[in-house]
């Protein structure tokens, strides 16, 4: 079947990058995906009051906002359009009008109806991958700021045998099957990571035709997925499937706290599944 992946384009305060659109054009391609792109119009609510307004005109400042929003979504489209029909990918628009505080959720509520959501990895769009990780039900791709190459040829997954795992690794699955190298990650430190289950998944990838390996690693102290992302990134991995720390180790990876630096400063894309 085919797939579908769904690219929101934001606009405020600050707007999609036109290489990340470059990026889900050349994906879209490479497993000859439909792409939507997802242009996002902010409406931004009027607080002021009279004793504000004699200080700063508020209105205006929202007016101000949402024009810019309207001018980046209208470019930002155009900008799709161009690099879609130059790379003869099929192209669908869906718009959302949303209040500020209100995109994250309304965006994961879209999401649910695709197969993949591609988005940035900014400071400023961290609550709306946290929303649409967490609230969509769909796995997303998220990308580093640059340019990167549609092709996934070289897959590492972490791979614990949780629920998370499995369900992330069945989700990466169109880029698994057509990688001409799966490397399974494991951290040890924790917890053991049962020998047999990795076997049999080993065996059933290679069954399929994948080239797979496995290595286990310890973190010795530092955050788990930064000591992922680094082994997938010396690897010269093209993407990093996790999803196999369950609900608190994956919160804490997309919220901050001791892995903040790997979610504003990840180096290579990271396929994130819950």
């Amino acid at each position: 079947m085919k797939q579908h992946f769904i690219l929101p384009l934001l606009t405020y305060p600050d707007a999609t990058s036109g290489l990340m659109i470059a990026n889900a054009v050349a994906l879209a391609r490479h497993v000859q995906a439909t792409l939507t792109i997802c242009p996002v119009h902010v409406t931004i609510p009027d607080v002021s009051n009279t004793l504000s307004s004699l200080v700063i005109d508020a209105a205006k400042m929202a007016r101000n906002a949402e024009a810019l929003s309207r001018k980046r979504a209208e470019i930002l489209t155009r900008k799709a359009l161009e690099e879609a029909k130059a790379a003869s990918v099929e192209l669908l628009t869906r718009e959302l009008t949303s209040g500020e505080p209100f995109i994250g959720q309304r965006l994961a509520e879209i999401s649910r109806v695709y197969d993949l959501v591609l988005l940035e990895s900014t400071i400023t769009s961290r609550p709306i991958v946290e929303a649409v990780l967490f609230g969509s039900g769909r796995p997303l791709i998220l990308y580093p700021s640059g340019a990167f190459g549609g092709r996934m040829d070289h897959v590492a997954v972490a791979w614990d045998g949780s629920r998370a795992a499995a369900r992330a690794l069945h989700d990466a699955a169109v880029f698994i099957e057509q990688a001409s190298k799966v490397c399974l990650l494991s951290v040890t430190d924790d917890k053991p990571v049962g020998t047999e289950i990795a076997n049999d998944l080993i065996e059933n990838l290679r069954r399929i035709g994948v080239s797979v390996e496995a290595e286990r690693l310890h973190a010795l102290g530092e955050p788990v997925g930064r000591v992922l992302q680094n082994k997938a990134f010396d690897a010269r991995a093209d993407l990093l499937v996790m999803g196999g720390f369950g609900h608190s180790r994956l919160r804490e990876f997309v919220l901050g706290g001791a892995t903040q630096a790997v979610l504003t400063n990840i180096s290579l894309p990271v396929l994130m599944s819950h």
